[in-house]
């Protein structure tokens, strides 16, 4: 058990390494639309394990983030926290077979939204942008985009089916 909780941890160091080095390849820099591949990941382990692992990991992976990144220590963390406490709800022991179809995508989509609002509201304090220009300009895009980038987890091949073709 513990060993699963360092893998975690490991994929999510990576996947932070990943978002502030190798992501804006993959972003639409016209718009500045860039996919947040850690809450995916946030998503996933929150719907996996439940509430308290996602929270956990959630605030673990934002809290490294903000002191990679070096700016607004905490939102991250707090962001990430309630992302992963929100995809907890989704946690079905007794369905293994949730997270292997598309049902992960009508996960990611509400939990990335809300993620984004609390993010962006809170970090757009001050600018002069309107309510409208922020939701729909970089929320909802963004939003968007993290949706679709999180199809890699849904087409991923399984590890059973792997071990069957090896």
């Amino acid at each position: 058990m513990l060993i699963n909780y360092l893998k975690y941890f490991v994929v999510l160091v990576i996947l932070i390494f990943l978002q502030k080095s190798v992501v804006w390849l993959i972003s639409i820099s016209s718009y500045n639309i860039t996919p947040d591949i850690i809450v995916i990941m946030i998503i996933y382990i929150g719907v996996k394990k439940g509430h308290i692992e996602g929270a956990i990991f959630g605030f673990i992976a934002g809290l490294i983030l903000d002191f990679v990144s070096g700016s607004f220590v905490g939102l991250s963390a707090l962001c990430y926290t309630i992302s992963g406490f929100t995809a907890g709800y989704f946690h079905r022991p007794d369905d293994e077979k949730f997270l292997e179809k598309f049902n992960f995508l009508i996960v990611v989509f509400p939990v990335v939204l809300l993620c984004n609002m609390i993010y962006f509201l809170i970090f757009s304090q001050g600018v002069t942008l309107g309510f409208g220009d922020i939701f729909f300009k970089i929320i909802l895009s963004s939003t968007t985009y993290t949706t679709l980038i999180s199809l890699v987890f849904v087409f991923l091949p399984k590890r059973k089916e792997t071990e069957k073709l090896a």
